[in-house]
């Protein structure tokens, strides 16, 4: 309970970086309402990634000055410009914009509560340590950014010594923020940011969401809160993963994207949902995207996909000369020109195919190692019960999402939200129905032709079904509740609140009726009794390396188990701080001959500031290492090596000296 209690500072900490970075540019375009987190976010990540570029151009070593002064900056050039970017709508009648801002992120909080107490007790420590493969690489590219002071996606070479080579570091550069304001160990920063993450950026997006395809009322809102906790494919199942955190981020920060789309297109009820002036419509739109993109680039093809529904449908309507929703929300003729309107829905169209196209073509993935696990048939019942690719099925969600669906085709004006979770339900079947071949992976190939990647993007489809579809079933009920409420009560209005809230707590229960598996999951990737990663015993050695070996000396490990992480727990450098990489070849001559041929180990161990080597034995990541465990094959028995003393044990995991050379 002290560990996480603790724990509030790193999260706080995650929670006040988003809002000093973000809040500056929300406030400076006199945003109000629910409008005000729904552009800060986006704006602190996007001011996050251009920070991280900028900083080490100017020289100046990454920390929360650089990104706050260009916060300040950005801030200050929208103050100038907010005249030509449009003045904000005309806010709504019937509620005032603190109590809209304050009933978003009120319903946010209720998702996002259930998300971080089930990512708490998956977790069990606040500084637990993710047992997956990708681990390795996520906490020490944070050591890394701390000790280079650079955050550029431009400068990593954690892998690929003296060859920087790009790689989206925004997640990273964002844990380090948190270590450098709290001290915190690596491990409970990154946990911070997760829980930050998944229950507070995801929920609020979800809402915004929410509102913008089935309107602004109290009753979406909340609802869409609710259900943001609804899907265990996110972010529950996708915290346990991989684990991979910048997907989990670029994710998170795709409904704001998707809001600011929708915002732009003018289709369904996304400008009555926010009062957003025409140029920060396209401020939110293209910062969002870029944010999501440099957290993980595969976020322009998951909107894309989500995406090519709604701009063909946006595209035809101007075409037919069709009305279009009003400031009211009513369907009206267009201002614009017919002209103008069908000059426009061409060429947005065809750069839109073009867009497909290229993203397709270019960010390809040829690696084909995974499967489909299912038949179409069987993956077609996951994606209808409402848990592709877990185990169990959420039929109360897969209800609520159908009656949605049959009233989105209902109604012609929103036949398009069935269009986007269409075309990303079909992408999943694909990739969880079918073997590996040509075509399989030139459709789903950006996402690494990964089933599970894949069953994380189907709630981004879902979930505006599911709030279209439970706010339906409000509207029925509600007039039977108030009738039980006034006979069953002397005090009706109060029988009639008690009676909503037994409904929202009855769909949020219904909501995890799905996540068992999900949990399950979260669960194994980060219990330490499987040792698939880092044991208790290796973790309580790590602990303490830093008593025991001098800063600056390194380590020579095998990092194909956790003593990579000797680098992001201990603060001592390693050899191999990841499983794959681009090494100094006397590096792995040091490791195969430490055993083999002592004499040589000593040359290598001198060139490299070698003086120590932990042991954390065979028990790989990987039950079959293939291709990466062949330079390692011989790093095996070192209790033989004439040139290694063991000065610290714990369990079977050792720290061994160099002394006989």
């Amino acid at each position: 309970m002290i560990a996480w209690i603790a724990f509030v500072a790193p999260a706080a900490a995650a929670l006040l970086v988003i809002a000093l970075l973000g809040l500056p540019a929300a406030l400076a375009l006199r945003l109000r309402g629910f409008a005000i987190p729904l552009v800060a976010v986006p704006a602190a990540f996007a001011v996050l990634a251009l920070s991280s570029i900028a900083a080490p151009i100017a020289g100046v070593p990454w920390s929360l000055v650089p990104a706050l002064a260009l916060a300040l900056v950005l801030a200050g050039a929208l103050f100038l410009l907010r005249r030509w970017l449009g003045a904000p709508a005309a806010p709504r009648a019937g509620r005032t914009q603190r109590g809209e801002l304050w009933l978003g992120l009120g319903a946010a909080a209720i998702g996002g509560a259930v998300i971080a107490v089930s990512l708490a007790a998956g977790l069990r420590s606040p500084d637990a340590v993710s047992q997956t493969f990708d681990a390795n690489f996520h906490l020490n590219t944070v050591r890394y950014l701390l000790d280079s002071g650079s955050a550029s996606p431009f400068t990593m070479e954690l892998t690929t010594p003296g060859a920087p080579v790009f790689y989206p570091t925004l997640w990273h550069s964002f844990v380090a923020l948190v270590v450098q304001l709290t001290g915190a160990s690596i491990p409970a920063a990154t946990n911070a940011v997760l829980l930050a993450v998944s229950a507070v950026i995801w929920p609020i997006g979800a809402v915004a969401l929410g509102r913008a395809v089935a309107g602004p009322s109290t009753r979406v809102t909340v609802i869409a809160g609710v259900l943001s906790a609804a899907f265990p494919n996110f972010p529950l199942f996708l915290a346990g993963y991989g684990v991979i955190y910048p997907n989990i981020l670029s994710l998170a920060l795709l409904p704001y994207l998707l809001v600011g789309l929708l915002q732009l297109l003018n289709l369904g009820p996304a400008r009555r949902a926010l009062a957003l002036a025409p140029g920060t419509r396209w401020l939110l739109t293209l910062g969002a995207l870029g944010a999501a993109v440099l957290a993980h680039p595969n976020a322009i093809h998951t909107a894309l996909a989500w995406a090519a529904v709604p701009v063909l449908w946006a595209a035809a309507r101007a075409l037919l000369a069709r009305p279009v929703p009003n400031a009211a929300g009513l369907l009206a003729a267009s201002p614009l020109p017919l002209w103008w309107r069908r000059f426009g829905a061409v060429l947005g169209a065809l750069a839109f195919v073009g867009a497909v196209g290229a993203a397709w073509v270019l960010g390809r993935s040829t690696d084909n190692a995974w499967q489909g696990f299912y038949g179409p048939r069987s993956a077609a019942l996951q994606l209808i019960g409402g848990t592709p690719h877990l185990e169990g099925h959420a039929w109360a969600v897969a209800l609520i999402v159908l009656i949605g669906a049959i009233l989105a085709w209902r109604h012609r004006s929103l036949r398009w939200v069935l269009g986007s979770a269409a075309v990303l339900a079909v992408l999943y079947l694909v990739a969880d129905g079918f073997h590996t071949s040509d075509w399989r992976t030139a459709i789903v190939g950006p996402w690494y032709n990964d089933p599970r990647r894949l069953a994380s993007l189907v709630p981004f489809g879902a979930l505006p079904l599911a709030v279209l579809g439970a706010s339906a079933l409000w509207v029925a009920l509600r007039p039977g509740l108030r009738r039980l409420a006034r006979i069953s009560s002397a005090r009706p209005l109060i029988a009639s609140r008690v009676f909503a809230v037994v409904a929202v707590l009855l769909l949020l229960a219904a909501g995890q009726a799905g996540s068992l598996s999900a949990m399950q999951a979260v669960k194994a990737s980060y219990n330490t009794k499987l040792g698939m990663l880092l044991d208790d015993d290796e973790r309580a050695l790590l602990d303490r390396i830093d008593e025991e070996v001098p800063a600056g000396d390194v380590i020579a490990n095998n990092p194909l188990n956790g003593s990579s992480l000797s680098y992001a727990i201990s603060d001592r450098a390693v050899l191999f701080p990841h499983g794959s990489g681009a090494y100094d070849p006397r590096a792995y001559a040091l490791v195969d001959s430490l055993v083999a041929a002592p004499g040589d180990a000593c040359v290598s161990a001198a060139e490299l500031n070698v003086h120590f080597v932990l042991d954390f034995g065979t028990d790989y990541i990987f039950e079959d290492a293939a291709q990466r465990g062949v330079p390692f094959k011989r790093m095996k028995h070192l209790d033989r090596s004439p040139i290694l003393t063991e000065i610290d044990r714990e369990g079977d995991a050792v720290l061994y000296q160099i002394t006989g050379c």
